[in-house]
């Protein structure tokens, strides 16, 4: 039912463009009012944290709606109205009691991404194909033990998240060869089982914290400022029972064990809860760090929004050394088979002299690169896409990219790449074979061979 101060609430927003229900008067609600045909100008509407189990279906009046977030509720299925809001771009339904992934009921021609995170989902039915402009899928924290190779139709699916699943055969190849897949994550699946732990365990009691003092928040867990043995360090506590997009306290943890290079921040160490659960991790102070990019919009999607603050003027050589270090970070990585994941600008960190580092495993996971050399592939365009946007926001040039149809250098009044030995590796880069994309070792060698990668490559000589 509904409380007289959240009707009033739904009348007083007749003529806004967002409806969202605030925490004041969450109340249980099972159901919405009948009278959506006052909401013309509607583009963004929530509904969490209420035991809705169904939509009424006059709410396909909504015909301006592009956003809608129905989590933490109670569906089962995907409301038959949904299906007709001609102009949805997002949908959340994370943490209801779904155990289907299904287009029936959801509107194909402008759906580009969805959100089924923390449900009870069994099957991905063959269907899943006709989401055709789907580009950001996330469905981490299910039961999913199949990926059906018809996922493989979703030509522009840039993004997906299926860690902690049941998945214990390969994906199909329909599905890893998308020409856009760039980020994925499988941890926490019999596939990708969690490495075996050599992370140092420290004793508890000797890691203290502020709450108020908070240096970052992600899907995973808040870091904050804290202390270990006296000594001023940066201390992640992971949410509870997180069930966040990427994947398993446990597998951030155990990846954390075996990355070990100077420019990637990894824990000192991790401690424990009374049940004996990964309750958090030590990691070094970095007081100057500061992240290089914005995480993704509603209009982005799948990429960085923007530049941060603090890297809005980053100079060309700035520019060419975080496209250097990344590379040499990302070799180490698949050396040792793993994929990080997660390669945006916003786990970036420019660390003063140090340089840029990167950060953030919560999407990591282990593959053995001998059978699977394609998750390197993946990889690789995802770094890709991280240097067209330094180059496009630092230094107004932009590099064509043949897995979008239109190219990504038709903008106007944008320089485009320079013919060249690095203008021939980001084609190679950014094409839609996946297989025919260069390895990082391959990327390290030809950036370490460039005049103007000199600098950068000479730190590490």
């Amino acid at each position: 039912m509904m409380t007289d101060e959240t009707i009033s609430y739904f009348e007083d927003k007749k003529d806004s463009e967002e409806l969202t229900l605030p925490s004041t008067i969450y109340n249980n609600i099972t159901h919405t009012p009948t009278f959506w045909g006052q909401f013309k100008q509607l583009k963004k509407l929530e509904l969490n944290n209420n035991d809705l189990t169904t939509l009424p279906s006059c709410l396909d009046v909504l015909s301006s709606l592009e956003i809608l977030f129905l989590s933490e509720n109670r569906f089962e299925t995907i409301p038959e109205c949904i299906g007709k809001l001609p102009n949805l771009r997002m949908l959340s339904l994370r943490g209801n009691n779904m155990i289907e992934l299904s287009s029936t009921n959801l509107p194909t021609k402008s759906l580009v991404w969805l959100i089924l995170t923390n449900n009870n989902i069994r099957t991905i039915n063959s269907n899943v194909g006709e989401l055709r402009l789907v580009r950001k899928l996330m469905l981490s924290h299910n039961n999913i033990s199949t990926v059906p190779k018809e996922l493989g139709l979703c030509k522009d699916l840039e993004l997906v998240r299926l860690a902690n699943n049941e998945i214990s055969t390969p994906l199909p190849m329909e599905v890893l060869s998308l020409p856009k897949l760039a980020w994925i994550s499988l941890g926490g699946n019999p596939i990708a089982p969690c490495p075996q732990k050599r992370e140092k365990i420290i004793p508890k009691t000797s890691v203290s914290y502020d709450q108020e003092k908070i240096l970052g928040r992600g899907a995973s867990g808040t870091v904050y400022l804290g202390k270990h043995n006296e000594k001023d360090v940066a201390v992640k506590i992971f949410k509870e029972n997180s069930t966040g997009s990427d994947g398993n306290a446990e597998d951030e943890a155990a990846i954390n064990s075996l990355v070990d290079h100077q420019l990637a921040v990894t824990a000192h160490g991790i401690f424990l809860s009374e049940d004996d659960k990964t309750e958090g991790m030590i990691m070094e102070l970095l007081p100057d760090a500061e992240a290089l990019g914005r995480t993704p919009s509603f209009v982005t999607v799948s990429r960085d929004a923007a530049p941060s603050d603090s890297a809005k003027n980053m100079s060309r050589d700035q520019v060419l050394s975080v496209v250097y270090n990344v590379a040499l970070v990302l070799e180490h990585l698949h050396s040792s088979g793993v994929v990080n994941g997660d390669v945006y600008l916003h786990n970036i960190l420019q660390c003063g002299e140090s340089g840029a580092k990167v950060s953030d495993w919560g999407a990591s996971f282990v593959y053995d690169r001998d059978k699977y050399p394609i998750f390197e592939r993946i990889e690789v365009l995802a770094w890709g896409r991280l240097v067209q946007d330094l180059f496009l926001w630092h230094l107004d040039t932009s590099i064509a990219d043949t897995t979008e149809p239109a190219g990504f250098c038709c903008r106007r009044g944008i320089k485009t790449l320079e013919p060249g030995l690095f203008c021939d590796l980001m084609a190679l880069i950014l094409q839609p074979n996946q297989l025919g994309r260069p390895s990082f070792r391959d990327i390290k060698d030809t950036l370490s061979f460039l005049p103007e990668f000199s600098a950068a490559a000479s730190r590490f000589k």
